[in-house]
């Protein structure tokens, strides 16, 4: 007889990869959170008793709202050369201490969380959390930290970010240089390096291609700018699957 095959395959662990707006609003700027062991979404509904003589006895309750936080553990790293900590594991670090000193809204920021290959998983959110702790590890070993992001507000279903892998720019820093070119820009954005290989094929400053571009990581570009006129011109990028779209987070100023 013959036998069935599979016609489903499984999720595995480590399925969703988390985001982090280090930007300062109204400016956004998402980085990935690199060296998660374990995460996880924590969602609950907060109820009260409401239950009346009419009812006799029998418990009724009824709901006041929800509360969300993500929990995680986290392999604190540094850069390879081991002079830095993970920019945004200190970024994490810092928002921790802002918290511990003062009132929780000065310590908020973004966050987004999604299935990493891009499926419509069910579990493709953003909201704004504070690091509600911060937990060291004991004894030897690496540094593994237990987190926990606390969500502040609502907690929105978006379309996963990565459902399309043709490249976006969110932000440039500077947004401004001179005609003569030659300085580095950093763009930020997504796709730049899906799936870990580098896909940039081109980075362009309105009509010209930018003198040199490292790709730092998939949300990370450093370009040099080319010689320009003065005016602004959209900074694209460009891989095997497509073009960055025209909106005003490419910018760029030549002055």
């Amino acid at each position: 007889m013959a036998t069935t095959p599979t016609t489903r395959v499984t999720t595995l662990a480590r399925s969703h990869r988390l985001d982090a707006d280090t930007a300062v609003f109204p400016a956004s700027q998402y980085q990935q959170l690199m060296g998660i062991e374990d995460l996880k979404l924590v969602e609950e509904v907060r109820v009260e008793e409401d239950e009346m003589y009419s009812d006799n006895g029998a418990m009724r309750e009824t709901n006041t709202g929800y509360n969300w936080r993500l929990e995680g553990k986290l392999a604190y790293s540094t850069n390879l050369a081991g002079t830095s900590i993970d920019p945004v594991h200190a970024f994490l670090r810092t928002k921790f201490k802002a918290h511990r000193a003062g009132r929780v809204e000065n310590a908020e920021f973004g966050v987004r969380f999604y299935n990493r290959d891009g499926l419509d998983s069910g579990h493709d959110h953003e909201g704004r959390v504070y690091v509600k702790s911060w937990t060291m590890p004991g004894g030897k070993g690496r540094d593994v930290i237990d987190v926990v992001l606390q969500g502040q507000g609502p907690l929105a279903d978006i379309v996963n970010p990565i459902a399309s892998l043709v490249p976006t720019i969110t932000a440039l820093d500077p947004a401004t240089g001179g005609t003569a070119g030659g300085n580095h820009v950093n763009i930020y954005g997504q796709h730049f390096k899906p799936g870990g290989v580098a896909a940039v094929t081109d980075v362009d400053f309105g009509a010209n291609p930018a003198s040199d571009f490292t790709v730092v990581s998939d949300s990370h570009v450093v370009a040099t700018a080319p010689a320009g006129a003065a005016g602004t011109v959209q900074v694209s990028v460009t891989t095997s699957a497509g073009t960055s779209a025209n909106t005003a987070a490419d910018d760029y100023t030549y002055a």
